[in-house]
C-alpha cells in the first residue's frame, strides 16, 4: 500500500462480502449525502467502502491503482473504478488556487463545477471532471480519469470543512484492440464502467418516486439537525 493511501481495508474487497450480483455503484446524491457529508461531520460511516488516498501527491494514478488492485481476485481486478477521499492542496498557503499535480503529472480539468442535485432538485454540491496528462509519459494521457465531488456547505454543521476534503472517483480507460485500418476507422478507445458510465460519465440518482420520498426524507432530516445545533 502506498505510503499516502494508509493501511485499510480494500475498498474494492468489500464486494466479496455483498451477496452476488451486488456492486458498490453509488450514484452522485448517495456519494455527497451518505459519504461525503459524514466524513466531513465526523459521523461514522462505511469508512471501508471510501478510504483515504492522497490523489493530489507524488504517486502516479497507475501506481495508486496497482496498490489497491495488486491482492485482488481475478474477477475483483475486472473493476475500472476506485472511490476515494482526500485532502485539497493550494498552490500557496493563503491562495486559493488549487494544486493539481500527481506523480510527475497532472489532473487536468475537462469542464467547469457542474451543480449535483438531490432527488427533491435540491443543490447538495458539485461535481467535476478531471483527465492525467503527462507531457513526459504520454502513453498514460488520457488513460485516466477522475471525477471529484465537492458538498455543498448548506449541509454541514461546520461550514468551513466544505472545501477541506472532496470525494473522488478513479477511472481506468481502456484501450481497445484496434484490428486493421478498415475494420475501426473511428475511436481507438473505450470507457470502462458500465452501460450508464461512458466517457467518464456517473449514474444520477433515480428520480422515481419512491426514490424521491427515500431521499427527500434524509436530507430533511439532516436539515432539522443542523437548524436544531445553530
Amino acid at each position: 500500500m502506498c505510503a499516502s493511501c494508509p493501511s485499510v481495508q480494500n475498498p474494492m474487497a468489500v464486494d466479496d462480502d455483498l451477496p452476488p450480483g451486488y456492486k458498490f455503484r453509488p450514484d452522485k446524491e448517495q456519494l455527497l449525502v451518505h459519504y461525503l457529508r459524514p466524513k466531513l461531520d465526523g459521523e461514522d460511516f462505511a469508512q471501508e467502502l471510501v478510504p483515504f488516498c492522497d490523489l493530489y501527491g507524488k504517486k502516479e494514478p497507475w501506481q495508486i491503482w496497482n496498490d489497491y488492485f495488486q491482492e485482488l481476485s481475478a474477477t475483483d481486478k475486472e473493476r475500472t473504478d476506485l472511490y476515494f477521499f482526500t485532502q485539497l492542496k493550494t498552490k500557496t498557503p493563503k491562495g486559493k488556487h488549487i494544486k493539481r499535480t500527481v506523480g510527475s503529472g497532472t489532473w487536468k480539468g475537462e469542464d467547469a463545477p457542474k451543480e449535483v442535485l438531490a432527488a427533491s432538485q435540491r443543490v447538495i454540491g458539485k461535481r467535476r471532471r478531471f483527465r492525467y496528462g503527462n507531457d513526459k509519459d504520454s502513453a498514460q494521457n488520457d488513460r485516466w480519469l477522475m471525477h471529484e465531488f465537492e458538498l455543498d456547505a448548506s449541509l454541514l454543521r461546520n461550514k468551513r470543512k466544505a472545501k477541506d476534503y472532496v470525494l473522488c472517483i478513479v477511472r481506468k480507460k481502456s484501450r481497445s484492440v484496434k484490428k486493421n485500418s478498415e475494420d475501426q476507422e473511428g475511436d481507438e478507445t473505450s470507457c470502462d464502467g458500465g452501460d450508464d458510465q461512458q466517457d467518464g460519465d456517473l449514474p444520477e440518482a433515480k428520480k422515481n418516486n419512491d426514490h424521491k420520498d427515500s431521499e427527500t426524507v434524509s436530507l430533511e432530516e439532516m436539515e432539522n439537525l443542523l437548524m436544531s445545533d445553530d
